[in-house]
């Protein structure tokens, strides 16, 4: 394994303990918490949804790049997709959606393990519109995740 590597995974690995810290023992009402209230509320429990959603999207974007794709389309709607991906959710439980992004993160890591040296640096356009390599959408994922746990934290006033 890389140095890339080690440090993409301690990163990894430190924003979901971080994570699940702050989700654990919550009540039902603590779930409910709204986070963000601009157009559309986003509750706890729709950031958890929101993140179980994405990480396995930009895993399976960073497939495709490496696979000579370019990365989604010119003309994607981040927030449709977004909208789209919560309401998708809708009906799982926190058990169920931890236990996928559980699962997200194992195939997260294992793909990162299947790619060769030369695959880091390949681009593709990411879901913000910017053209990234699959090294920093790895580590957009970290940040993805450190950032809604933090207002998340904030939210809930721990």
């Amino acid at each position: 394994m890389t140095n890339r590597q080690t440090a993409l995974r301690e990163q990894l690995e430190e924003s979901r303990r971080e994570l699940l810290r702050v989700l654990a023992g919550l009540s039902e009402a603590e779930w409910e918490t709204a986070v963000y209230a601009e157009s559309t509320t986003w509750q706890v429990i729709d950031l958890l949804r929101h993140l179980t959603e994405a990480e396995s999207s930009m895993t399976r974007l960073m497939a495709l790049i490496r696979d000579g794709g370019s990365g989604v389309p010119d003309d994607f709607d981040l927030d449709r997709w977004n909208a789209g991906r919560i309401k998708k959710t809708l009906g799982k439980s926190t058990d169920d959606l931890l236990a996928d992004m559980a699962q997200n993160r194992a195939s997260l890591l294992a793909f990162m393990d299947s790619l060769a040296e030369a695959d880091w640096a390949k681009k593709g356009r990411h879901g913000s519109g910017r053209v990234m390599t699959i090294e920093e959408i790895c580590a957009v994922i970290a940040d993805h995740e450190a950032t809604h746990t933090a207002d998340i934290r904030a939210a809930l006033g721990k």
